[in-house]
Parts: structure tokens; sequence; C-alpha cells
């Protein structure tokens, strides 16, 4: 291993002795003035060069724990999607409330503001039909089912009315009775 290096710095030496000599020469050549600018522009060079490489190091550091910053938060965030998503997994269609007719009318009729709505309960779907409703209040209705029974329409059908903002509604739940 120490012949080798020995044998590439003689080579270095090869290449770079002529030259170094040169430089002797050259600079044996100057006025003491003259080396003293030199010297001078020679260390402002060094300092800029070392400054340089400073302020590089220590804006590489920032950016790379800036960079652990960003990834220890994107972790946090993972985990907790990551347990809400378990946590939303166990829950079960309807495991809040159980929808009952009267229930269901009851909400149909404050949101929709219809006296008596059309809703069928049969063999574990229930069914709702409103003619002529406020889409917003539609959407409406459905964030309430949402809300109050955990429910999630299975089939919905709404059809734009001639009057303007109104809709017909149709949609199909799955419950648990």
């Amino acid at each position: 291993m120490n012949a080798k290096l020995s044998k590439q710095i003689e080579k270095l030496n090869d290449l770079i002795g002529p030259k170094l000599q040169l430089l002797k020469m050259k600079w044996l050549q100057l006025q003491p003035r003259e080396q003293q600018l030199v010297g001078l522009m020679g260390a402002f060079i060094a300092i800029l060069v070392l400054f340089t490489m400073v302020t590089s190091i220590i804006s590489f550091n920032r950016n790379l724990s800036q960079y652990v910053n960003n990834l220890f938060k994107f972790s946090v965030y993972s985990k907790q999607a990551a347990n809400t998503y378990k946590s939303i997994n166990k829950i079960e269609a309807n495991s809040f409330n159980q929808a009952n007719l009267e229930q269901v009318k009851g909400d149909v009729s404050q949101v929709l503001k219809i006296k008596d709505p059309d809703i069928l309960i049969q063999d574990g779907q229930m069914t709702v039909n409103v003619p002529n409703a406020e889409f917003t209040q539609v959407m409406a209705l459905l964030e309430q089912f949402r809300r109050s029974y955990g429910i999630f329409p299975s089939q919905v059908n709404i059809v734009r009315q001639t009057r303007t903002g109104f809709v017909s509604f149709n949609a199909t739940f799955w419950i648990k009775q």
C-alpha cells in the first residue's frame, strides 16, 4: 500500500515540480511591494474560498434538517391517517342510531319541509322518494342521514325540475333493523 502511495507521490512531484520551480522563479523576480500585493490577493482568495465552503456546509445542514423535519411531520401525519383509517374501518354501516320509520320521517319533514314524505323501510332497505324539493335541502338531508344514522345512499337518482333549484329525489339506503 505504501509503495503504491509513494509511486503516486513521485508521479505528482514529477508533474508539479517543474511548475513549482517556475512559480518560485516568478515570485523571486517580483518586487517586495508586488510580493505583498500578490500575498494579500492570495490570502483574500483563500478566505473567500473558505467562507464559501463554510456557508455551503451550513446551508446544506439547514436544508437537511428541514428535510428531516418534513419527513418527521409526514410520518406523524401518516400515523394519524392510519389510525383514523383503522378507527373508521372498524365502524360498521349504521352503527350509530337505528333508523326507524317515524324518526326518519321526522328528519325528512324537518329538513325538506314536507308534511308527509314517501319513505319505505323493508328488507333492510330504506327508500326515500321526494317529488319536489330544493337541491340544497336534499344535500342537507343526505348529510343529516350520514351524521345521525351513519348511512350513505347505495343508489341515488336526482332529476332537475323546471323550477330553478328544485329537483326530484329518490334514494335507497341499506340499514340494519
